[in-house]
């Protein structure tokens, strides 16, 4: 029986199945297709809250984001349990070349500035509701400035979200791990699936979320009667006309 007794051995051990996984998938390939999945399900669970009678867009975008990011937690899992059944079976004799400095899939996550996005959209906020009447015609600017403001920074937080492999190739090898501890003897612990998948991804979730929530509420202030961000930009649209 092979042992993995101290973390030298499954830091190579784990440098062993990152290779394989790189040089037998196209991962890139899969983290396309799984941010598609998960773009499809919170479309879907957006326009069941529609019909639903949902008015708050505020609440809608966060109900769609959190029923998103459990799916794509859920197929993540799901994803990376294929990924390694579809390799042969686990090597755990792995040599010892100086291979240990092979990038891993633990890099930091893009820590998006939502404090300075907050503080411009607070002030834009305030400004627009001080305005008299004489200066109305500048709440559109300011509404369109904001939605766009929302849509750059929440659509860059989802790329990153959802589009990445560095999550997909980090649960793989913590669920290879766990295969690996069914059969051999391993006498160290490690974080588990879940943990590795919320520390790489919590951070651009936040950023989504605030993005979503700030475009909710600027469309529910400036534009009540719209039920969709498509429908808010043909009603900017026209007024600009």
């Amino acid at each position: 029986m092979k042992i993995l007794s101290n973390w030298r051995s499954v830091r190579l051990w784990e440098t062993q199945v990152e290779r394989d996984l790189h040089r037998n998938h196209n991962l890139r390939t899969h983290g396309l297709l799984l941010g598609t999945f998960t773009l499809l399900l919170m479309w879907l669970v957006s326009w069941l809250q529609m019909h639903a009678g949902g008015e708050s867009l505020a609440l809608r975008y966060f109900v769609t984001l959190g029923a998103g990011y459990l799916g794509y937690l859920l197929v993540l899992r799901w994803w990376a349990a294929r990924l390694v059944r579809q390799e042969s079976p686990l090597n755990l004799d792995v040599p010892d070349p100086g291979i240990g400095d092979w990038p891993s899939a633990r890099g930091a996550a893009v820590d998006l500035d939502a404090a300075g996005i907050g503080d411009l959209a607070g002030g834009a906020l305030e400004a627009a509701a001080g305005a008299d009447e004489g200066a109305v015609v500048v709440v559109p600017v300011v509404a369109i400035f904001l939605i766009g403001l929302a849509i750059v920074f929440g659509a860059g937080a989802l790329v990153l979200l959802y589009f990445g492999s560095e999550a997909l190739l980090a649960v793989a090898i913590e669920v290879a791990f766990s295969y690996v501890s069914a059969r051999a003897a391993v006498r160290v612990a490690r974080e588990g699936w879940l943990t590795a998948a919320v520390r790489l991804t919590w951070k651009p979730l936040l950023g989504a979320l605030f993005c979503a929530v700030v475009l909710g509420a600027v469309l529910d202030r400036f534009m009540p009667h719209v039920n969709s961000l498509p429908e808010a930009v043909r009603f900017l649209l026209h007024q600009k006309r």
